[in-house]
């Protein structure tokens, strides 16, 4: 049987610095989503508060949703719905003990919240920060941030009567991270096949200041173009199933052999959710036309620097 699941592309833009009211729309879209089935739902970069750092209260407003319980909330939410949940990103103060005072560091985080249980099975700090993001932000470190990880899914049987328990390699990034092959890469080395990307990308208004006119001049829909090729260009080289979830629009599903899933994107601006269905068995299909994890396990090169040879490649599901 070929594995479906549903994900849920929830795209909007949240409110400046107002967490609960952004929390409330996301919520409900949630639990919409999982009323007709999705086992994963998906929120954008920075959905609780916004990327408003100019504005006097914004990190204020930060440290509000990190410690008003936000997170503890979806992970009710994901026992309660048995959905899946990566509530976007949220931005958390943490406080960094040094050999003076301390220091607090804003980290920019997704977290992967379990279906029925509500554990927070994986945590992901940004790596590859916009560089507006720089002097704001704390960069996760080390010389090999992105770790892949399971996750289960319980999916129905063509005659719906055997639903099977499958795990799903998994692996997260943040907005720009995907403009970097080898973050994807690092995720495809360690077996993922899954990768659920939150985003704050702008694309309609990205270049109508007077910091860049020439790239206004160009191509005004420029960032359009970018993602929507980047992530079918990341699904193709990586056998992978590519899961964007952009705050300002072009929010995807992108598989190999197919691109971008026909009905899966969100247009500019739009607000709302789509279900998608993603068949996982065109992985297997791309794998035996391209053998391109073959090649990728035969040859251990293109890793992060400072990543160990020979980690695992595979199809990411249990054998």
């Amino acid at each position: 049987m070929s594995p479906t699941i549903k994900i849920a592309l929830i795209q909007f833009q949240p409110k400046a610095l107002s967490p609960n009211e952004n929390y409330q729309y996301a919520s409900a879209e949630i639990r919409n989503a999982a009323s007709q089935g999705a086992h994963i739902a998906v929120l954008p970069e920075y959905h609780l508060t916004g990327w408003f750092p100019a504005e006097p209260g914004f990190i204020a407003s930060c440290t509000e949703s990190a410690a008003a319980g936000y997170l503890e909330k979806y992970r009710d939410l994901a026992r309660d719905l048995n959905t899946h949940i990566v509530p976007g990103t949220i931005i958390t103060p943490v406080s960094i003990s040094g050999s003076s005072s301390p220091v607090t560091e804003l980290h920019n985080i997704a977290h992967f919240i379990e279906a029925s249980t509500g554990q927070i099975i994986h945590s992901y700090q940004k790596r590859n920060l916009w560089h507006p993001e720089r002097g704001i932000l704390t960069a996760a470190t080390g010389p090999s941030p992105h770790a892949a990880f399971d996750v289960s899914v319980r999916i129905s049987s063509s005659d719906g009567a055997h639903p099977e328990m499958i795990k799903i390699r998994t692996g997260m990034l943040i907005c720009w991270d995907l403009a970097f092959p080898l973050a994807t890469r690092s995720l495809v080395s360690q077996g993922a096949i899954l990768v659920i990307i939150p985003s704050y990308w702008h694309i309609s208004h990205a270049y109508t200041d007077l910091e860049h006119p020439a790239v206004q001049n160009i191509n005004p829909l420029s960032e359009a173009t970018f993602l929507n090729s980047v992530i079918v260009a990341r699904a193709f080289e990586n056998t992978a199933a590519m899961v964007l979830v952009n705050a300002m629009g072009e929010s995807q599903v992108a598989l190999p052999l197919l691109g971008q899933v026909p009905g899966s994107k969100l247009g500019i601006d739009e607000v709302g959710t789509r279900i998608v269905n993603v068949d996982l068995g065109i992985l297997h299909v791309a794998e035996e036309c391209y053998k391109l994890r073959l090649d990728m396990k035969n040859d251990a090169g293109g890793l992060e620097e400072g990543q160990a040879e020979g980690e695992r490649y595979g199809t990411g599901f249990a054998e």
